[in-house]
């Protein structure tokens, strides 16, 4: 559990937020827009501005995904320990330590006659177990990213979506409406998206497969 919430809240392996971003200001302003003028009605101007921004969130799942597709960390050949260690969920301390490890083996392994990167090579796979497995990022059944970090983009969307509600409760104020509803949108969006994404997992893993 303690790793599997290291995961989710891994943000940072979010890619090309600022196109995601666009699509959120996008869809916030046409909502507010379309509550401003006309609340019983949406109107075309308004249904354009909702696909418009469907469309750049679209775009954004698909460059994301691609964006992550890679061989799984335990896959791959790794002669550098910092890049190892980067695909680990694991804690800057964490990593700091298991770094200082690693290196500290590779020094010995230099010391009897080998080359830096044979003995950084020799280190990685000492560490490439089972319960080290349970660290990576990136699924062992499909070699892919897990994409764990939607869970915690779709708790934090959420939980701002009840914060701006109690908000509007206390102040009706037409602003923490749209940025409620908007987060709401999106925080349910990405729930979405993680079992639309594991889906294409599935399909990529068969067809490499066959």
């Amino acid at each position: 559990m303690h790793h599997l919430i290291k995961k989710a809240f891994s943000l940072n392996d979010i890619k090309y937020a600022w196109i995601l971003l666009v699509s959120f200001i996008s869809f916030a302003a046409t909502f507010y827009l379309d509550l401003y003028y006309n609340p019983s009605f949406v109107q075309k101007a308004a249904l354009a501005g909702y696909g418009l921004a469907f469309l750049i969130a679209t775009l954004w799942a698909a460059f994301n995904y691609i964006g992550h597709l890679r061989i799984n960390v335990m896959y791959q050949k790794n002669n550098g320990i910092p890049a190892f260690l980067e695909q680990l969920a694991l804690s800057h301390e964490e990593k700091l330590e298991l770094q200082a490890y690693l290196e500290d083996y590779v020094t010995g392994q230099v010391n009897q006659g080998k080359s830096k990167e044979e003995a950084a090579r020799e280190a990685i796979n000492q560490f490439k177990v089972k319960e080290f497995s349970s660290l990576s990022k990136n699924t062992l059944v499909f070699n892919l990213h897990a994409h764990y970090y939607l869970g915690g983009y779709a708790f934090l969307a959420i939980l701002g979506s009840v914060v701006l509600l109690l908000l509007h409760a206390s102040f009706f104020s037409l602003p923490w409406l749209v940025g409620a509803y908007t987060f709401l949108a999106y925080g349910v969006g990405f729930i979405g998206l993680f079992f639309i994404y594991k889906l294409v997992d599935s399909a990529l893993y068969k067809k490499i497969k066959g």
